[in-house]
Order: structure tokens, then sequence, then C-alpha cells
């Protein structure tokens, strides 16, 4: 699975979007709630398809 910035994916935290990719860590701007940015590892996210 190929991630890339601006891809719709859920996290342990919520749904969002793909803001950043460093490494192995993935940083996402959160939908759900509050609208968080957080960083996950790269297996905790999962691609949403449209």
């Amino acid at each position: 699975m190929e991630l890339q910035i601006g891809d719709a994916v859920s996290t342990p935290k919520g749904n969002g979007y793909i803001n950043d990719i460093i490494e192995d860590e993935i940083i996402v701007d959160l939908i759900d709630g509050d609208h968080q940015r957080e960083v996950f590892e790269r297996n905790d996210v999962t691609l949403i398809p449209e």
C-alpha cells in the first residue's frame, strides 16, 4: 500500500487526511472530533478506498 500526501485514511483516533510522511511516521490531520494533527506509525494507518 503506497500512501501519499492528501490520501484519506483511517487511524486509531479517527479518520483524516495525510498531511506529511516522514520515513515510517504518518502525520494525519484528523477530521473527526477536534480536528487535531496526530502522528501515527505506518502500520496504524489504513487507506480509505474512494
